[in-house]
């Protein structure tokens, strides 16, 4: 009995010398540098991040690896350095944000509005927009205007010509839908009624239960609003990232993410257009090229949203696509540090 209270005093009287020694740091040196191993970053990066935890005023570095707000912080610092020692445009320095980023982006997976997904169409929002198949006749857009416990308010599927006398009223179709932040989804249903409301046309859809969930997100997308320029392509090898000097179509974007973008043009569009866009992130010129995957078209509006499918960017481009999409720059402008250097306290 003594002996197992002389190794318990000597167990806590360790613990206590170990909690004295780490003194105001409030974490754990080995904890930070095995986690940044997993992740995969070196001795120097984890070097670099832990200054800019420090900087930041992080109480606990290691827990960028665990929060994507505080790494945002952190991500900001590193930009702002990298900068300022001219390695954004450096293999390594490029390659050591790639890392980063590459760790942003999985904590913004982890969240769980990227993992629980729906089950039933009655969880479907007034706004989404809809991909309608009618089997041997093609393929049409819609949008859910009202969703009630009874049926689904679709608009007036647009978008294709229909055969002399088509009716809707008790036609199966299928229907494909891209969910905001989650992924895509496919599910089999009928055309309950066809009628007007308020003299607009409308299609009451049944309800189902089976929704199949299929391409998830793998990157995190941006809505945009800024103008670009739009150039048609014959081919994008050789071509995708090399800046155009003079004028293309006005366009603006509607959305961003390092996979690819949607872009607003006037006019009717066709899927499978290779085309570039050009335009600016903050102070950065970027260009993107791709193919385009499918076309939303607005007759009222006369015009056409090209969802395009981006080739693969290069590393700088990729990473300053990233910093727009995770709003680093307006992690940079609220971080504690920030503040400090407004009010003449910045850290030496």
């Amino acid at each position: 009995m003594l002996t197992l209270l002389v190794v318990l005093v000597s167990v806590l009287a360790i613990a206590s010398l170990a909690l004295l020694a780490r003194g105001q740091k409030r974490y754990s040196l080995v904890e930070f540098h095995l986690k940044g191993k997993d992740a995969g970053f070196s001795l120097a990066e984890l070097a670099g991040i832990r200054e800019a935890a420090t900087f930041a005023r992080l109480r606990d570095p290691t827990s960028v690896f665990a929060s994507a707000r505080e790494l945002d912080r952190v991500i900001a610092l590193l930009v702002a350095r990298q900068r300022e020692l001219g390695r954004d445009r450096s293999r390594e320095g490029i390659a050591f944000m790639d890392k980063v980023y590459a760790l942003r982006k999985r904590l913004e997976f982890e969240q769980p509005r990227y993992k629980s997904g729906i089950r039933s169409s009655r969880q479907l929002s007034q706004g989404q927009r809809l991909r309608v198949l009618v089997q041997g006749i093609g393929v049409y857009n819609s949008t859910v205007i009202d969703n009630n416990s009874r049926y689904l308010v679709l608009s007036y599927p647009t978008g294709g010509r229909f055969p002399k006398d088509f009716v809707w009223k008790g036609k199966k179709i299928s229907v494909y839908l891209w969910r905001r932040e989650d992924a895509g989804y496919v599910f089999d249903t009928y055309v309950i009624d066809d009628l007007r409301i308020r003299n607009v046309p409308v299609l009451h859809a049944a309800h189902s239960e089976a929704l199949l969930r299929t391409q998830k997100r793998k990157s995190v997308r941006s809505r945009a609003g800024f103008p670009a320029y739009l150039y048609l392509l014959k081919r994008i090898e050789g071509a995708f990232e090399k800046p155009e000097r003079d004028p293309g179509l006005r366009c603006r974007i509607e959305d961003i993410s390092e996979e690819g973008f949607a872009v607003a043009i006037g006019g009717v569009a066709k899927p499978g257009l290779q085309v570039k866009a050009q335009f600016y992130l903050d102070d950065r010129q970027i260009v993107m090229s791709g193919v385009t995957r499918s076309v939303d078209y607005d007759a009222e509006k006369n015009r056409s949203i090209l969802h395009v499918e981006a080739s693969a960017p290069s590393p700088r481009t990729r990473n300053a696509i990233r910093s727009y999409v995770y709003k680093i720059r307006a992690a940079a402008e609220s971080s504690p540090s920030a503040e400090s250097e407004e009010s003449g306290a910045g850290v030496s």
